[in-house]
């Protein structure tokens, strides 16, 4: 599987430790979408992609702050891997929307130069 691969699933027989690996991967790939975005070619040049790129800033925020309460979670035993398995999933799935939201938005504004 590649960084930006499917990882929609944690599977049936996953452990609490590969999934709190596999979040923090997420954490850090969101990390990395985020230092992406600081770039000058990605300076918004026109109010909608303005408009979009802060949006997609809120996003980021969201799901890092989400991704932490789940590590959290799991790491201090206050929830357990069997009652997080659907929440772990929805992460994933919104990190891959998230990151197509990414590439998109540099890719817009990477015209408008």
């Amino acid at each position: 599987m590649t960084a930006t691969g499917s990882i929609s699933s944690v599977p049936i027989n996953s452990s609490s430790n590969n999934a709190l690996l596999r979040l923090e991967r997420n954490n850090q790939r969101l990390l990395s979408l985020e230092e992406k975005l600081r770039s000058y070619v990605c300076e918004p040049k026109t109010r909608s992609l303005y408009d979009r790129l802060e949006s997609i800033k809120q996003s980021l925020a969201n799901l890092k702050n989400s991704n932490l309460e789940i590590i959290k979670a799991l790491k201090n035993h206050t929830l357990f891997f069997d009652d997080a398995k659907d929440r772990i999933r929805e992460q994933f799935d919104s990190y891959q929307a998230l990151e197509l939201k990414v590439l998109e938005y540099i890719g817009m504004a990477k015209l408008h130069c």
